[in-house]
């Protein structure tokens, strides 16, 4: 019978607890049973506070399991596991530790993919839903029913209308694909200029729906900016999923004020939440929500699926389907 490969959870917890906490989040009771066994899992969660006491017996360590609060190791520390191959993490961006596994030869699978699965639905359905005017449809009153109603009727519906995508990357491919079973046209506007054959202006002028998922990177900050939510048409919708700091905020509360057909869906906002007494509190063409878009609950157990998938490949020896790769640190 061949020799079980050596595993252990490395995870320092987080602010909302501690690791064990963390991991149980993210990885189910059954899905942990699954890993302990299928591997010679090591009996104690590896975090920054026990990782000198334990690395005696962690030489032959072949892969990590890991979530949200990854432990940061040094390249050094990394080359106290000889025998490592590969760290699967149950959750999405890499880059605050990527860096020393790389340079020393393991590979990095992530769960962005299965991340990017209720960003996209949140997205759809919002979508949807300003397409038929649902956002701008709050009736107060008898008469303003009406006069809502009407409106709604005249000036809406997700037939063959214009939707602009902001970024091109696992959240965009999938709502790109859902949404085209809709029959709405899709805009792609990749995050570099140079990639473009829509414009950010053309995009914001022409489209009922803009949705922003470009990418967290320092030269996409403020870039959708006052003068593009000016050229948006009559009764459009902007929604930002991708990051608060991509968003002028002053400069869209200048404009929705001027601007109440408008109508601005934010999910995420510079600061979280908002400070006491921002106007992105009061504007009543502004919503917002909580940082909702993405994995939570029930969900969360789709990224550990996803990597407990990814390590089956790798016992088996077949190419592995998650693997982080450069361009995406």
């Amino acid at each position: 019978m061949a020799e079980k490969i050596k595993a252990a959870f490395f995870v320092n917890g987080n602010a909302e607890g501690s690791a064990q906490q963390a991991v149980n989040a993210v990885y189910t009771a059954d899905q942990r049973n699954q890993l302990a066994e299928r591997t010679d899992f090591y009996p104690e969660i590896i975090t920054s506070d026990n990782l000198d006491e334990h690395l005696g017996k962690l030489q032959d360590l072949q892969v990590i399991f890991s979530t949200w609060g990854m432990l940061p190791l040094t390249g050094e520390q990394v080359r106290q596991f000889p025998q490592l191959s590969v760290l699967f993490y149950a959750a999405g961006a890499t880059r605050p530790f990527r860096a020393p596994f790389e340079e020393n030869g393991v590979i990095v699978c992530s769960a962005s993919s299965a991340n990017a699965v209720p960003v996209a639905e949140f997205a759809l359905a919002q979508i949807l839903l300003a397409g038929a005017g649902y956002f701008q449809n709050v009736p107060t009153g008898a008469e303003v029913w009406n006069e809502q109603r009407t409106r709604c009727f005249e000036k809406f519906g997700n037939y063959r209308q214009r939707v602009s995508i902001l970024g091109n990357g696992r959240i965009s491919a999938l709502l790109q694909k859902w949404l085209k079973q809709h029959c709405l046209e899709v805009v792609v506007i990749p995050s570099r200029a140079e990639r473009r054959a829509v414009s950010l202006a053309e995009g914001f002028s022409s489209s009922a729906v803009v949705v922003n998922l470009f990418p967290d990177r320092d030269d996409n900050v403020g870039v959708l900016n006052a003068p593009l939510f000016e050229q948006m048409p009559p009764n459009a919708v902007f929604m930002n999923v991708g990051r608060g700091r991509q968003v002028d905020e002053a400069g869209l509360i200048r404009v929705m004020k001027n601007r109440p057909d408008l109508t601005a869906l934010l999910d995420v906002q510079i600061e979280e939440p908002p400070p006491d007494g921002s106007e992105l509190y009061s504007l009543p063409n502004i919503r917002l929500s909580a940082h909702i878009a993405g994995s939570k609950g029930r969900e969360l157990a789709r990224m550990a699926d996803y990597m407990i998938e990814e390590f089956s490949r790798f016992e088996k020896g077949e190419p592995l389907r998650y693997q982080v790769e450069a361009d995406q640190l």
